[in-house]
């Protein structure tokens, strides 16, 4: 759900990301139990490590074996377990019209889910933002009879195929530049539910506190309707999203969004500054994706129309995103029915076990455009290709390169340019 972009300390962060190991492998490694080295007399096993294997190759291998904290940290007598990922990312630019910090930890992530009374599970999401924690999902949640998923507390509201699914599942590192016009985490109670291959979530809203820099305020009305069809030529997912957040007179508004790269040090090019006089917001939007084995696309376009007081004229922002993915390993991009977002891909052979892992091509197309009246708050359009390794469930290796078709912002220095970046990433989960 849309990300911060700022480079973290780097005397202080291998520190956090020791410590918090340190602590996380003190509690859970009595209960992963250890991986039996290969007998000294095998000589196929000794062939097959990667003692003689490049520094590169070598050092990913041992990261993807070692794997002390695989399936996260478990505390029966507390019923909590405890799990999170880290994401550190590399870029080169040839331009600084989408980024110039070169190196940065672009997520550190714990979480911890805690089994309550009456079957009530308590969640918490905490993540690294800009050299502190910023807790990001609180809420207690439940199965119950009559209204589904009941969810209670901070969370991110139903708008969004790539919004509301997970951010360390999306096939490319950022979310497109759509996400400038969904809603963000707020304060709320939710019911999410499917039946037959109908799926839907709806909640009521209040303000929240700062996600990536975002803030709600007022109180709104969000929901999101999905279909899902699963036919001879594979899985079908059609949905629309509306939301509508009345803030009262006297609030501004913003709408903002990374390059697409989260690495940048300096103002995103897509961003109207505070809209004064900013009263209500409704929010449009249409999902389609389709999976068919090793292949799968999927495309979105959203709307927000902004209505202002003191006699100014109203806004409409929009954009859209359409993107294509292969599976070159054979796999599929799995579609939960729970909530109707995917989930994580698994390698049939793991890189752990001798295998090659899973490799997967994509490429998107993306536009946001927030001109309108009397407000230039950019337009952008993108045209990014990805490469996504999975080594196993828990590593990741990507590569992004981004393009910047069109960047249209009057009296901007990046307007009518057309920079590019390559970016690169490790990611590691438990």
């Amino acid at each position: 759900m849309g990300e911060f972009g700022r480079s973290t300390s780097a005397r202080r962060l291998p520190a956090l990301i020791a410590t918090s190991l340190a602590c996380a492998l003190a509690s859970g490694c009595v209960n992963q139990p250890s991986k039996p080295a290969p007998p000294q007399g095998d000589e196929e096993a000794q062939a097959n490590t990667p003692a003689d294997s490049g520094a590169a190759l070598s050092s990913l291998r041992k990261l993807s074996l070692m794997r002390p904290l695989d399936g996260g940290i478990d505390t029966p007598v507390l019923h909590t377990q405890i799990h999170g990922y880290v994401m550190g990312d590399a870029a080169v630019y040839s331009g600084k019209g989408l980024g110039d910090t070169q190196v940065s930890l672009r997520r550190f992530d714990l979480n911890l889910t805690h089994k309550l009374w009456l079957d009530w599970l308590f969640y918490a999401d905490a993540q690294w933002v800009d050299d502190h924690f910023e807790f990001k999902d609180v809420y207690v949640r439940k199965q119950t009879e009559h209204f589904g998923v009941l969810t209670i507390g901070n969370q991110q509201e139903p708008f969004g195929i790539e919004q509301f699914g997970s951010f360390r599942n999306t096939t490319f590192l950022e979310r497109a530049t759509t996400n400038a016009l969904a809603p963000s985490r707020s304060i709320g109670i939710s019911s999410s539910d499917y039946r037959g291959p109908w799926v839907w979530t709806y909640g009521f809203f209040t303000a929240g506190g700062k996600d990536e820099g975002r803030q709600q305020r007022g109180v709104a009305l969000t929901g999101r309707l999905a279909y899902v069809l699963k036919a001879a030529g594979g899985l079908y997912h059609l949905a629309v999203d509306y939301s509508t957040r009345r803030y009262g007179p006297g609030n501004d508004q913003k709408f903002d969004s990374a390059p697409e790269v989260a690495l940048s040090s300096s103002d995103y090019f897509l961003n109207t500054g505070s809209i004064s006089g900013s009263n209500k917001v409704q929010r449009y939007g249409l999902e389609a994706a389709h999976v068919n084995g090793p292949f799968s696309w999927q495309a979105e376009y959203m709307e927000a129309r902004l209505q202002r007081d003191s006699g100014y004229p109203s806004l409409r922002f929009w954009g859209w995103y359409a993107y294509a993915s292969w599976m070159l390993t054979g796999e599929s991009r799995d579609y939960r029915e729970s909530n109707a977002t995917f989930g994580p891909v698994v390698p049939h052979a793991s890189w752990n076990g001798r295998g090659g892992g899973a490799l997967e091509v994509a490429v998107r197309l993306s536009t946001t455009d927030l001109n309108n009246r009397d407000v230039f708050g950019g337009k952008e359009t993108n045209l990014s290709v990805g490469v996504n390794w999975y080594l196993d469930k828990s590593v990741r290796l990507s590569a992004n390169l981004v393009h910047a078709v069109n960047l249209n912002k009057p009296g901007d220095p990046y307007d009518g340019k057309h920079p590019s970046a390559i970016v690169a990433r490790l990611q590691y989960q438990f």
